[in-house]
């Protein structure tokens, strides 16, 4: 997670994780949710942290099927047992693991590229990025921000 109190540590992660032979590394940025929330000193603007996506490699946590936006692939459980679209949604769970894993799969509802708010030529790269942090922008069917400075589509 990138927060502004790690931003000088990538570059030598990145070498480290290079060298052990590491093929996937997933950088994200911390939505501002509970301890972010109490401790916004940690906390970056979208132009601030939004570069730092770059060290990542892989498929990462944003990978998907083609034509699907972010998380496509992805079911969290979480200590309680419950089940949520990733770890971000935990105080959303869509059931839990007495509910069976399955039955939980089916209650997520994967989101298509075309229902995205997203206007650019590289959704299908970024999956529209992160839709919790959408979300908390006020649109789950928004633009991640963050994935925008990334792409290069804000600056």
């Amino acid at each position: 997670m990138v927060h502004s109190g790690n931003l000088a540590d990538f570059e030598g992660m990145g070498e480290m994780f290079g060298e052990m032979g590491v093929k996937d590394w997933a950088v994200d940025i911390p939505c501002p949710e509970g301890n972010l929330r109490d401790n916004p000193q940690f906390a970056l603007s979208p132009e601030e942290a939004g570069r730092y996506l770059e060290y990542g490699w892989g498929e990462g946590l944003h990978g998907g099927g083609e034509g699907h936006a972010c998380g496509l692939h992805l079911m969290s459980v979480m200590a309680d047992g419950g089940c949520a679209r990733c770890a971000f949604y935990s105080e959303k769970p869509v059931g839990y693991i007495a509910d069976g894993m399955e039955e939980c799969w089916r209650r997520i509802k994967p989101i298509r590229l075309d229902e995205l708010k997203c206007d650019c030529d590289v959704v299908e790269l970024c999956r529209g990025g992160c839709r919790y942090r959408a979300e908390l922008m006020g649109d789950p069917y928004g633009k991640d921000l963050y994935r925008c400075v990334f792409s290069g589509k804000i600056k």
